[in-house]
């Protein structure tokens, strides 16, 4: 049977193709995490369209008057829950189905033949004697081996995605509270 033939039934179609779809299960899964983190952050109890889950705090903030004078002001802030958390907000950054396939056959052959001819002569005549002997042998051996193997692989990444941009923008009004506000 040729080599081309034992590749006839295997389902390339399901082994390239199945490990794809579980990806795109693992893509789902991975957003329902989110969504069920996200709305447990955002709401109080986790009720949509409930209380948001709030910070409040005071800052005080330091004013310079015209003449100079220093003070201080209080500030309210209040920051939702969600702003300042990491979300795990996980993808499927890359999935790639890596796949190569040989049929795993391994045949050895091995023939063995050997040939032995032997001859002998002898004579006498007046007297004397000779002989003559003779041996010839002959060997082969012929050896053939033939391997076939099977592999199958995938690889898949996932990445955490960068912080939120409330998260960056609430950042950067701490950092704006810190500097004075020169009043006129």
């Amino acid at each position: 049977m040729a080599i081309a033939d034992q590749f006839a039934g295997l389902p390339l179609g399901q082994l390239i193709a199945q490990p794809l779809i579980e990806v795109a299960k693992g893509q789902a899964e991975l957003c329902n995490v989110y969504l069920t983190y996200l709305f447990k952050m955002a709401y109080k109890d986790g009720k949509v369209n409930g209380e948001t889950n709030v910070i409040k705090f005071k800052l005080n903030r330091q004013i310079i008057s015209a003449e100079g004078e220093s003070k201080l002001q209080p500030i309210d802030i209040e920051a939702p829950l969600l702003s300042l958390v990491p979300v795990p907000a996980f993808v499927m950054d890359e999935a790639t189905v890596r796949f190569s396939m040989e049929v795993k056959d391994q045949t050895m052959t091995k023939e063995t033949g050997s040939q032995e001819v032997s001859s002998e002569f002898g004579c006498s005549f007046w007297g004397c004697h000779a002989s003559v002997s003779g041996k010839v042998t002959a060997s082969q051996e012929k050896t053939r081996n033939t391997d076939n193997s099977a592999r199958y692989e995938i690889f898949a990444r996932a990445a955490q995605q960068p912080p939120s941009e409330g998260m960056a923008k609430l950042t950067s009004i701490f950092a704006s509270v810190i500097e004075p506000i020169e009043s006129k």
